[in-house]
C-alpha cells in the first residue's frame, strides 16, 4: 500500500511522504462529494493506510509483518527460555515498581531503549541474511524490552 521495498530497514522520510500523499488523497473533505459508497471505500482505504503506518513505524510491529511477508508465522506469546535475560527484564521491572520519580524512571529507561535498539539492528542483520530462525529470537527479545519500555512509558 505504501509501496516500500519489502526490507525492515526503512527511511523514515519516505515513509512519512507516502503516509501524507496517502491521508490527502484519502482526506474526507476531498471525498465527500462522492458517493457514498466511494466515501466509505475512501474511509476503509485510510485506516488501511494509518493502520499500515503504526505498523511500520514501530520497529518490533515492522520485524513481525516482514516475517509474516515472507511466510513466517510469529507467535508474540512464546517465550525465551534464556534465564539471563528474564532476571533482566524482572530486575527491570522492580525497578520501575520502586522508582520514586521521573528522573529514576528515565535512567532506566536510556538502557531499555538502547536494547531495543541493539535488537532491532540484531533484526536486521539476521533478516538481511535470512537467518530466519534468529531473527525470531530476535523479536521475542525486542518483545520483553518493547514491553518493559511501554510500562515505563505509562509512569512517564
Amino acid at each position: 500500500m505504501l509501496e516500500l521495498d519489502k526490507n525492515y530497514e526503512i527511511q523514515d522520510e519516505n515513509l512519512e511522504r507516502k503516509y501524507k500523499d496517502w491521508q490527502k488523497k484519502l482526506h474526507p473533505d476531498l471525498v465527500h462529494s462522492k458517493s457514498q459508497r466511494e466515501r466509505e471505500y475512501a474511509a476503509e482505504q485510510s485506516a488501511r493506510v494509518i493502520e499500515a503506518y503504526r505498523t511500520l513505524t514501530n520497529p518490533l510491529s515492522r520485524a513481525i509483518y516482514i516475517l509474516k511477508l515472507e511466510g513466517i508465522d510469529v507467535n508474540e506469546e512464546e517465550t525465551v527460555s534464556d534465564p539471563e535475560l528474564l532476571t533482566e527484564i524482572m530486575e527491570i521491572r522492580e525497578a520501575v515498581e520502586d522508582a520514586a520519580d521521573s528522573k529514576a524512571l528515565n535512567e532506566i529507561l536510556s538502557p531499555v531503549q538502547e536494547k531495543l535498539i541493539q535488537w532491532s539492528m540484531s533484526f536486521a542483520n539476521t533478516f538481511r541474511n535470512q537467518k530466519f530462525d534468529e531473527a525470531l529470537n530476535c523479536i521475542r527479545r525486542m518483545t520483553y524490552y518493547d514491553r518493559v519500555n511501554k510500562e515505563i512509558m505509562k509512569k512517564l
